[in-house]
């Protein structure tokens, strides 16, 4: 018989690794484990009933992180320059080097690589309660879709500047080891 596991899992007993943006991970604050909907099928029947059956479809609810902003805004700007190199603010050619592609005549940008250089892999490490690490939540193909406002305040007590960012994933899986 398998031995059941009796102790609770804490909320702060957890690691968050970004590939591409590593001064975040030592700043989260929050981080969520997005939930997921599978859609179904709903089948019309000769009597009163609807019959429903498990859909084809998943749909996972987006990565939500908030971090601590540090005084460099070193982790902020990674944030922005990434997101600045998918959707250019200012400066078109940052797209094209950021995959890899070139501007044909009519200004549309042609990937030569084939590469997914805009999205990066996440891991959330969670710990057990003698902090080991214990289950591993990877989130492939990440990329953000909202960068949170940074609030200051005058006269306000001395507290930390946070921030939030928000991810779209295409899945993820949960395992036992790295």
């Amino acid at each position: 018989m398998a031995e059941i596991n009796k102790s609770i899992l804490n909320k702060n007993n957890f690691r968050l690794l970004i590939d591409r943006i590593p001064t975040v991970e030592y700043y989260i604050q929050t981080v969520n484990i997005p939930g997921l909907t599978m859609n179904e099928t709903i089948m019309s029947t000769r009597i009163g009933l609807e019959g429903y059956f498990p859909g084809d479809k998943i749909t996972f609810d987006t990565l939500d992180i908030t971090f601590l902003v540090d005084e460099d805004l070193a982790n902020f700007k990674e944030m922005y320059d990434w997101m600045d190199a998918i959707v250019p603010v200012k400066d078109t050619s940052a797209y094209s080097n950021l995959v890899g592609g070139t501007s044909t005549s009519t200004n549309v940008t042609a990937n030569k690589a084939a590469g997914m250089e805009q999205y990066s892999d996440i891991t959330l490490v969670m710990n057990t309660n003698k902090n080991i690490p214990n289950k591993y939540f990877r989130f492939h193909d990440c990329f953000p879709l909202t960068l949170g406002a940074l609030e200051l305040q005058s006269g306000a007590d001395a507290e930390p500047v946070t921030s939030s960012v928000t991810f779209r994933f295409s899945y993820y899986d949960i395992a036992n080891t790295s």
